[in-house]
């Protein structure tokens, strides 16, 4: 992959962060929370994937649009939390009362540190780095070591629930970086081909659940 063709990719989801964070902040709807989450989550993967291949410390999203990604993390526990609720029909005032307080509290948070300029910033940021080709042997040794780590993980016979959610944050790097190889990497699409993608998919999918449901 090519440096041009780096660039575009980035510069592309940096936009869609963008959008998505002008529409998180007028109405904080929980699936467009969820979607800005999974753009952060995306860049963050691809952006790790160039680290392998140089040091280059603007290969990172800023902290404060990292703080603007916690933020949101809470909101969007304290809405699935009031759903599960609602669901069950569970008589619960004074907690369904603390979430809401919850709620609007990390509101004025993202009121506090949101503004445009962050994610224009974040663009230039990105916009002036000088990219290096990418070769295919990168990305393997990004599955590899991501597999490597799922396995090392997975033999703790008592794992915590944060090497539970490590396990996760290893596969949804394979997951993301093998789905923008697919689109947009001819040269990496053997090696995407033999990953157990739908494995992790499910392995993915079944921690998220549990953690919603913790």
């Amino acid at each position: 992959m090519n440096g041009e063709k780096i660039r575009k990719i980035i510069n592309e989801k940096a936009d869609l962060l963008s959008g998505l964070g002008e529409q998180v902040n007028r109405d904080f709807d929980k699936e467009i929370i969820h979607k800005f989450r999974v753009d952060v989550k995306s860049l963050r993967s691809f952006l790790r994937l160039l680290r392998m291949h140089t040091n280059n410390p603007k290969l990172k999203i800023t902290k404060k649009i990292m703080r603007l990604y916690h933020i949101t993390g809470v909101i969007r526990d304290a809405q699935l939390e009031l759903d599960k609720i609602a669901e069950n029909k569970y008589t619960l005032p004074a907690y369904i009362e603390k979430l809401h307080l919850v709620i609007s509290t990390q509101k004025k948070e993202w009121e506090k540190y949101y503004s445009k300029k962050l994610f224009s910033k974040l663009d230039a940021r990105f916009s002036n780095v000088n990219y290096d080709a990418l070769s295919p042997t990168v990305l393997e040794e990004f599955f590899k070591t991501k597999l490597l780590a799922i396995d090392r993980l997975s033999k703790n016979k008592l794992p915590t629930d944060n090497q539970v959610h490590s396990v996760r944050k290893q596969a949804k790097d394979i997951l993301y970086t093998s789905k923008i190889a697919n689109k947009e990497w001819k040269a990496a699409h053997k090696l995407v081909k033999d990953l157990p993608l739908n494995q992790l998919d499910k392995i993915a999918d079944k921690i998220g659940n549990y953690h919603d449901g913790r």
